[in-house]
């Protein structure tokens, strides 16, 4: 009788040590999956359109909607801040996940940047907070292989560049941000504008968007 206990009291323990092992191993494959590196990544170049000023969007919301387009869809702000930059007026409302710029223009206010860190809004192709950044990288048109992203009609010193007059559209990657750049292209002495888009993340997911156009 006592072997028969000892027996039935080993083989409980093999099957504890079993379901640890499988729950650890489990944990790790998650854990590769959203914390991995691009490292061992190598994914051919997608037919996905490159980041333009389309892409700049908040829920029902886009570049350059009123002032009043953007209370009616996202209420009344926590808080407000106007100030001057540039000789231009801006006002930033704050909300819980999003703060919204809006600029003057004549005799209104016009969306022009947002800073997101809530899951509950999302911008075009369906990006949003807590997205793992390889699932948003592949929905633009990319080219990387073996860690290294990088895409583009120039190199980002073309933003800099007073001879660079043609548009100028780029992506890059640090350990900590992705970055999509579109620069209009220059007419005459005007400074053309520059749509750009962040993506930072940590744990290889996504912890805050932000997006904005003509904004100084």
């Amino acid at each position: 009788m006592a072997d028969k206990i000892k027996k039935s009291d080993n083989n409980e323990k093999i099957f504890t040590i079993a379901v640890v092992i499988i729950i650890v191993l489990s944990l790790l494959l998650i854990i590769s999956r959203n914390f991995g590196t691009f490292n061992n990544v190598k994914v051919k170049k997608n037919n996905n359109n490159i980041f333009s000023v389309s892409d700049l969007t908040v829920n029902n919301l886009k570049f350059h909607d009123d002032e009043k387009t953007v209370r009616k869809e996202l209420g009344t702000p926590k808080k407000e801040k106007k100030y001057l930059s540039n000789i231009y007026s801006y006002k930033d409302l704050y909300y819980d996940g999003i703060i919204v710029t809006l600029k003057e223009d004549y005799n209104d206010y016009r969306l022009v940047k947002v800073q997101i860190t809530s899951k509950k809004y999302k911008i075009n192709r369906n990006i949003k907070v807590n997205d793992r950044i390889l699932r948003v990288i592949k929905k633009f048109k990319v080219e990387y292989e073996s860690g290294t992203y990088l895409y583009g009609s120039h190199t980002i010193k073309a933003l800099n560049d007073k001879n660079t007059t043609e548009n100028v559209y780029l992506g890059v990657r640090s350990t900590k941000e992705l970055v999509y750049i579109n620069k209009d292209a220059k007419v005459g002495d005007e400074n053309p504008n520059i749509a750009k888009l962040v993506i930072s993340y940590k744990f290889g997911k996504v912890s805050m968007i932000t997006w904005s156009y003509d904004y100084k």
